[in-house]
């Protein structure tokens, strides 16, 4: 009797690392790279009882099985958005640890599984996918989808016509015949398909009578950096000051600027973050943003500060500076102090509803989460979106055990932009913070995974019905998934902010400055955290995973 064995995957560690070097020489401005999904559902034909049935195609011999209309799971699939089967394997997998998968390509490999079922078995499977429609993606550049049915050439006449069709017309599936001598056909296919970043998948098909495989990638940038390319970040609000602290004030003072300085970014480097539970400081890039809803003129009264400037301006204009001033700049200092508070007063109103972002990004942050979100160049009419959740007083262990897709789409419905209507009146408001770095591998224990969500008769010798498929009897004997994830900034550099706030030329520098009330949103990543790579239009999720261990901080030697 022919003994069983299964495709063993093979990771080349030592040349994956050596490719990813390669590709980051030979794209110094990629932002982020996702690398692979790759979920390949491998079967092995055997026995029942261990006699093989290549000549058994009688269907007097053949045992029935009979469907349960009944079977339901609480991680039934309604649509493409965020739903509890996708926070499944997080939750299963769920350990103080790295983590990313593709819930998607897990969906499309179950979906085609599904149309070559019956039975139980088929019951079982669209018990999970319910009323999901897997979605087509248009392939570029810099997305790749794909997916495709392997077979041996000696099992070519045992697989059903009517099931390849429907591969090929439903999920643009390539049907593709090869001896299974070796895996070069297979590993050249998912080499292509996944951008080539994946160059070997599987090391031995030999004892395999046919391979299912789903396989996507992105290498996507950004809209905008996520870091600021201005080395200083400062918004200038005329005659308004932001009374916070002595050192900002101090640097606003000696930098001869009115307003709210935000944070100082150098343009070489990034910021070395202390993030919980993590031994050493994290890589993190910068992002600010200042709203200014507090009406100056309104709060303070217009009569009330054109008496107040006019008296101060009228004793400066008694000072040496203030006359020579008035006569080398007329139009900035006129000598008719009536004329001066008019155009203080404008200038302060002018100061109302103005607003300022690093990047463009949107938030979202209340007693028990911060939330960032962040877009990623559309490409044919998809825009892929970054989602990261943190927690603030739960672990990130408990707070994935306890929640579920209802809350999380809360979190992300609520999401707000850089735009007036996202801030309180009567302040000005402040967002800083800092967003570490990322690069993970991970690989799912999926068969084990998809029987505890009672996918299970497939992967039974005795009870695997595939018989819309092929007319032997087959089973499911291997489902293996694996990730790679790099969320970066690499390339960025950032450039000098223009100083604006001086009045015009060395001495002259006569100013009121009003304080004004702030409020402050600090929506700086410093704890493990849950992230969603999706599709923004359907929701659909693309990747998924958890934060622990974010990339280090690591000092650049000087060549001086």
């Amino acid at each position: 009797m022919k003994e069983e064995k299964q495709v063993k995957m093979v990771e080349d560690k030592e040349l994956s690392s050596r490719y990813l070097y390669k590709k980051k020489e030979n794209n110094p401005v990629l932002i982020i790279i996702i690398i692979l999904i790759i979920l390949a559902i491998g079967v092995s034909a055997y026995f029942i009882g261990g006699s093989r049935l290549d000549n058994e195609k009688d269907n007097n011999k053949k045992e029935s099985q009979v469907v349960n209309p009944e079977l339901k799971s609480d991680y039934r699939l309604s649509g493409n958005g965020l739903e509890n089967f996708d926070l499944f394997f997080l939750k299963t997998d769920n350990k103080e640890t790295n983590m990313v998968y593709s819930p998607l390509s897990i969906k499309y490999a179950l979906e085609m599984l599904a149309e070559g079922a019956d039975g139980d078995s088929k019951a079982q499977l669209d018990a999970i996918i319910g009323d999901y429609k897997a979605k087509k993606y248009i392939n570029n550049n810099n997305m790749s989808f794909a997916n495709a049915f392997f077979i041996k050439d000696t099992f070519k006449d045992s697989i059903n016509k009517d099931y390849t069709d429907l591969l090929n017309n439903k999920y643009n599936a390539e049907i593709i015949y090869d001896s299974f001598d070796s895996p070069n056909t297979i590993n050249n296919w998912v080499n292509n398909k996944t951008l080539k970043l994946i160059p070997k998948l599987v090391d031995d098909v030999s004892d395999y009578d046919f391979l299912l495989i789903n396989a996507l990638a992105i290498d996507m940038e950004w809209v905008k950096k996520i870091q600021s390319e201005h080395e200083d970040y400062a918004v200038p609000f005329i005659h308004e000051l932001v009374k916070e602290n002595d050192s900002e004030n101090e640097w606003i003072r000696e930098n001869g600027r009115s307003g709210v300085f935000v944070s100082s970014l150098d343009s070489t480097d990034y910021h070395e973050l202390d993030f919980e539970g993590f031994d050493k400081k994290a890589k993190s890039a910068n992002i600010a943003a200042v709203a200014n809803k507090y009406d100056a003129v309104k709060e303070i009264g217009e009569d009330k500060i054109k008496e107040t400037i006019t008296k101060e301006y009228s004793e400066w204009l008694k000072t040496e500076e203030g006359k020579i001033c008035s006569a080398a700049l007329p139009d900035e200092y006129p000598s008719d102090a009536s004329k001066y508070s008019d155009k203080f007063i404008k200038d302060l109103d002018s100061n109302y509803k103005n607003i300022s972002s690093s990047t463009d990004f949107l938030f979202y942050d209340d007693e028990e989460v911060k939330v960032f979100a962040k877009d990623l160049k559309e490409y044919n009419g998809t825009t892929i979106q970054y989602v990261g959740i943190m927690p603030k007083k739960q672990k990130l262990i408990n707070f994935v055990n306890a929640t579920n897709s209802s809350k999380l789409n809360e979190f992300i419905n609520s999401l707000k932009d850089i735009s007036l209507n996202s801030f309180a009146d009567g302040y000005i408001t402040i967002i800083e913070g800092y967003i570490p770095m990322f690069e993970m591998e991970y690989e799912l224990n999926l068969m084990d995974d998809l029987k505890k969500l009672g996918v299970k008769d497939v992967f039974d010798s005795e009870k695997a019905n595939l018989s819309k498929m092929t007319s032997e009897k087959e089973y499911i004997d291997t489902a293996l998934h694996k990730a790679n994830i790099e969320f970066s900034n690499d390339g960025i550099k950032a450039s000098a902010a223009t100083a604006i706030g001086g009045k015009g030329s060395a001495g002259c520098d006569f100013d009121h400055r009003y304080e004004v009330p702030l409020k402050k949103i600090n929506i700086t990543f410093d704890k493990p955290y849950l992230y969603f790579v999706r599709d923004k239009n359907s929701g659909e999720v693309w990747f998924t995973g958890t934060v622990y261990e974010p990339i280090s901080y690591k000092v650049v030697d000087s060549m001086y």
